[in-house]
């Protein structure tokens, strides 16, 4: 996967969206007490798929406290399920990412709160 920023000027609102009466549909989790720059979770090869996922069309958000307080998620519209998993699929396909990327990184972030990681950054 080629390295690439995430555009945050197309970051869609999941709040407003969900005031619209649709819900998110998340697909990456983290402690929001990880979060850097921009709400970001602290690894650089999640941000990458983001900014992949982005480049592909797919409408992404960055839903701080959208379903459980501490926890920050990436999240995609209804309409965008379907290419978000194709998309996810095509990536493990070529070798980009491993099967279960996401909720291994997911793991391992809440897992390095749990053990007394960094919190308060």
């Amino acid at each position: 996967m080629k390295p690439g920023a995430v555009r945050f000027d197309l970051l869609f609102d999941a709040d407003e969206y969900r005031r619209s009466g649709f819900v998110p549909w998340t697909f990456f989790a983290y402690p929001t007490s990880l979060a850097v720059e921009h709400g970001l979770p602290p690894d650089d090869d999640v941000c990458k798929l983001l900014a992949e996922i982005q480049r592909r069309g797919i409408d992404a958000s960055i839903w701080v406290n959208g379903i459980a307080d501490d926890t920050t998620y990436f999240a995609c519209r209804k309409d965008d399920i379907e290419r978000l998993r194709d998309a996810l699929e095509e990536l493990e396909d070529l070798g980009e990412i491993e099967m279960d990327f996401l909720r291994m990184r997911s793991d391992r972030l809440f897992a390095q709160v749990a053990e007394g990681g960094r919190t308060d950054e």
